[in-house]
């Protein structure tokens, strides 16, 4: 075909946001569509270079995460010059722009006001491509047009060789648990608190099953986040140093315009200022996988072997331990080769809180396990109990104070029954592979870009329908 459809995928982000919603749907067009499609992959746009904007528009489509231009304003302007030319701007998304109070980015975000960039950008673009219907709906509230549609996250273990199936038993014959995670979901593990604890007393299955944590990590930033003290004396001096003044302090989250009674003045002069930020290197026992391993091992008491208990405490890297037993660390991998940890794997467990940033992702720890087959237990909230249904494909744990007896509850259940496992795994294989392969995504994402480019009234109609298609 000499008239091919070029397409640009662009993404700043280097992991695993970039593996699923930009690498992988990219290759999969390379592979199966490029007698129609050129697609091209570029992480590095140099936006002083002058030549940059004619290499934008040799385009006829432009696929971007969250933003392509990091200006808000310079973005509206290329935007406007692209359009002229006929180039589509697709901008992906994949987390809701406002997020939940346990998020540790959330106080950041909301004294920067992250999300209004994102929404901006949502605006800008031509189209907006996500994970689920749900989020789907969020956005179109934000665009007001049908111009959002769902490419889910989607895997094809043909070719992503970590997904590819290469399990094996457990050498000691133990059911291996595997939570693996990344490191925003301190407000989602914390429902697991105690049911290790009933797992490792209870002597029916004490001796039976081992915790894989993966995606362990100690090295990044963490940051100190500290009251200004400048500005409690602006305040005292002017006598508003008050309780009430306090309270809505601290309610405001670093908003000074949520802050009542202010004068001008001492407004704009503590603007985004009434925190200090300190960036500095993460220690070890700070991580928040250190919690979580806590939090998997019941404070350490599951592990017996006080050496071993000794060992993890020094959290050394890329040594293994001869006598595992029943807790085993996974250091974090890269994005291609992280799922490699399910060939370990007998029972995955993932938790999420009833909140809505949660209820905006995609069921991806789901997606992950049909390529093994792999029985799941996992918080019975948007996204999960989508498409997950209980005692049938997954177990779905009620989003309950006591959530933790669920828990503990479910995975003694699988620890014992063999039968069930294979069960739920061989079914969650048939309700997903079809829905969530890459090669049918990649379908969809194909016709979608046929359908925008060129704009008419057919094209138009056709991509309405498009959109009713995925959603059913």
């Amino acid at each position: 075909m000499e008239n091919k459809i070029k397409v640009l995928f662009y993404n700043l982000d280097g992991a695993g946001v970039n593996y699923f919603r930009t690498l992988t749907p990219a290759t999969e067009i390379e592979r199966n569509h490029s007698d129609e499609f050129q697609v091209e992959i570029n992480s590095q746009i140099d936006f002083n270079n002058p030549n940059t904007l004619d290499y934008l528009k040799s385009f006829n489509i432009i696929h971007y995460h969250r933003q392509l231009h990091p200006d808000v304003r310079m973005m509206q302007q290329l935007a406007n010059e692209l359009r002229k030319n006929g180039t589509v701007l697709i901008v992906d998304i994949d987390d809701y722009w406002e997020l939940h109070k346990k998020h540790p980015l959330y106080g950041l975000s909301l004294e920067k006001k992250m999300y209004i960039p994102i929404i901006q950008n949502l605006k800008i673009a031509d189209y907006v491509t996500t994970t689920t219907e749900a989020f789907v709906e969020e956005i179109r509230k934000v665009t007001g047009k049908d111009n959002v549609i769902a490419l889910y996250n989607s895997i094809d273990p043909e070719w992503m060789k970590q997904f590819q199936n290469n399990w094996k038993p457990d050498p000691d014959g133990k059911v291996r648990i595997v939570y693996a995670a990344g490191s925003s979901h301190l407000g989602d593990i914390e429902q697991l608190e105690n049911a290790f604890n009933v797992l490792s007393n209870d002597f029916e299955i004490k001796d039976k099953f081992k915790v894989i944590l993966a995606g362990f990590d100690c090295e990044g930033t963490t940051t100190d986040i500290s009251f200004n003290e400048e500005f409690k004396k602006e305040l005292e001096r002017i006598r508003l140093w008050t309780p009430d003044m306090i309270k809505s302090i601290n309610k405001s989250r670093g908003n000074i315009d949520l802050i009542p009674k202010l004068p001008d003045a001492v407004r704009e002069n503590f603007r985004n200022n009434i925190f200090l930020v300190n960036e500095r290197p993460i220690k070890s026992e700070e991580s928040v996988y250190y919690t979580y391993e806590k939090i998997l091992t019941d404070n350490h008491k599951m592990v017996q072997d006080k050496d071993y208990v000794e060992w993890l405490l020094n959290f050394e890297r890329n040594i293994n331990y001869p006598h595992e037993v029943n807790y085993c660390r996974r250091w974090t991998q890269k994005a291609n080769i992280y799922a490699k940890v399910l060939d370990e794997a007998d029972i995955v467990i993932a938790t999420l809180a009833d909140n809505k940033f949660n209820s905006m992702k995609s069921s991806l720890k789901q997606i992950e396990c049909w390529t093994r087959k792999l029985p799941i237990v996992c918080s019975n909230v948007v996204p999960y109990n989508v498409d997950g249904r209980h005692m049938e494909n997954c177990m779905l744990v009620p989003n309950e104070k006591n959530a933790h007896k669920y828990w503990g509850k479910y995975l003694k259940k699988l620890i014992l029954d063999a039968d069930l496992r294979k069960k739920l795994g061989e079914q969650l294989y048939e309700d997903f592979h079809e829905k969530y392969h890459l090669a049918n995504v990649t379908k969809t994402r194909t016709d979608f870009y046929r359908t925008i480019l060129p704009v008419s009234r057919e094209n138009v109609d056709r991509l309405k329908q498009l959109v009713v298609e995925t959603e059913k």
